[in-house]
């Protein structure tokens, strides 16, 4: 088997895709110094020839197994499952994600892929990797690296995929907020109006009224923004259209997000129906 560790020491910030509680220690336990960019090779496996075949034909290095505070040294990642991670990286970042986006918007692909992704079993544990988890749907704050956390418990299902799928494009929403700015003009359409932790007591159907795809979305506007992108690649165009004419300014942020992306090279209803056909096509239940 062959190991792979990341490189790269320094980040700029962290972000996660849920809001969380956690109890943090006073006192954090004694770590050894461990060094981030150690290599160590061996026979490679299958997977191993995979993630190598997809960084020579996409240029995104896979990492399914890193040492858990490969980000920082007070938080734990932990890697996926072996047989989840062979199963995540053939069904989700190849056949899913990497493919259908090179046959269908290469320049997206070639111009906003991140260059590093890392396969995490479990969600997030702060100070003790024998924590309990907190948050994690993702990593996605970081240009370079992009991420997704539970897939220890991903149910590799043509259903489980199809919705997973939908949070991945949520998570890199999140980068390319980062990296270009959703804009001021986008924050002050439903300003004064984010429901912020009050979100958990309204319902899906609730947020749309008030101008919100997911209730989720209505936490605030960085949150609006990426759900307005997974919405899109969740449900077909006549579906969005039912839904952002139930508010006007749902409708309005709505068509801000589909031209941010339309300008960078992709057309996320389009995206919607090849993801359909590419799901329904998978060899799985």
């Amino acid at each position: 088997m062959k190991t792979r560790y990341l490189t790269g020491l320094l980040v700029a910030c962290i972000a996660v895709a849920l809001i969380a509680s956690c109890k943090k220690d006073s006192k954090l336990p004694d770590q050894t110094p461990i060094d981030y960019t150690a290599i160590k090779t061996g026979v490679p496996n299958a997977l191993d020839k995979l993630t190598d075949t997809l960084f020579k034909t996409y240029g995104v290095r896979v990492f399914y197994e890193f040492n858990p505070r490969v980000i920082d040294p007070t938080t734990f990642y932990v890697p996926a499952q072996f047989d989840k991670a062979q199963l995540y990286t053939k069904y989700v970042i190849e056949k899913t994600w990497l493919e259908p986006l090179s046959k269908s918007f290469p320049k997206f692909l070639n111009d906003q892929k991140p260059i590093e992704f890392l396969i995490v079993g479990t969600g997030i544990h702060f100070n003790s990797i024998n924590s309990g988890t907190a948050a994690g749907a993702g990593l996605n704050a970081q240009y370079y690296r992009l991420g997704m956390g539970g897939v220890d418990n991903l149910a590799f299902t043509k259903a489980g995929i199809r919705e997973h799928i939908c949070i991945l494009y949520h998570e890199h929403a999140h980068q390319l907020d980062q990296k270009y700015g959703r804009g001021y003009a986008y924050d002050r359409v439903s300003q004064g109006t984010y429901y912020q932790l009050n979100y958990a007591s309204r319902t899906d159907a609730q947020a749309q009224t008030d101008g919100f795809f997911r209730a989720y979305g209505g936490y605030a506007p960085e949150e609006d923004f990426a759900t307005s992108v997974e919405a899109m690649i969740r449900y077909s165009k006549a579906d969005i259209l039912k839904i952002v004419a139930k508010n006007a300014k749902l409708a309005t942020k709505y068509q801000m997000v589909y031209k941010f992306y339309l300008d960078k090279g992709i057309d996320l209803h389009q995206m919607h129906d090849v993801l359909d056909d590419v799901v329904n096509r998978l060899p799985l239940q």
